[in-house]
């Protein structure tokens, strides 16, 4: 278990409810930085580009968040 998913284990407890909703919470705080990137983009000639990038920055985001590789 990576060191990310320990720690929220960890807080979680015995609840796997909670530990449930701590990854969703994870993966949704990944997600808002990358929209928020997309945001900044939008006067930028890239903005189109960015937005279609977006699901691949989200899903690398998340995968270095919890030390997942690639």
């Amino acid at each position: 278990m990576n060191k990310r998913i320990k720690a929220l284990a960890l807080q979680a407890g015995d609840d796997q409810n909670k530990f449930a909703a701590l990854i969703i919470q994870d993966c949704l705080a990944c997600c808002a930085v990358v929209a928020q990137a997309s945001i900044d983009a939008r006067d930028s000639d890239n903005y189109w580009n960015g937005r279609e990038d977006a699901a691949s920055l989200c899903k690398s985001t998340i995968q270095k968040h919890f030390g997942e590789g690639k």
